[in-house]
């Protein structure tokens, strides 16, 4: 039973920014492949090659850091 290995993500630009989400797909590139655009409100992202081997969910704790890198950029460039 595989788990697939390509997906599409979409995270609204309210709530995201896009150095954090390339920031983001930069770390987690040794475990999958990210390409970003923006399509409207959205930044729409390609998740594709995502490794067999790896535990867990790569699309998740992409946008979980992607998310918390967001908030950190924020709360940096306001204080």
């Amino acid at each position: 039973m595989g788990l697939a290995t390509a997906t599409t993500v979409k995270l609204h630009a309210a709530l995201y920014t896009e150095a954090a989400i390339s920031e983001a797909a930069a770390v987690f590139a040794d475990f999958a492949s990210f390409a970003v655009h923006r399509d409207g409100t959205h930044y729409v992202v390609e998740v594709t090659g995502i490794k067999d081997d790896v535990e867990g969910d790569v699309v998740g704790e992409f946008c979980n850091f992607a998310l918390a890198n967001t908030a950190a950029r924020t709360k940096n460039n306001q204080g």
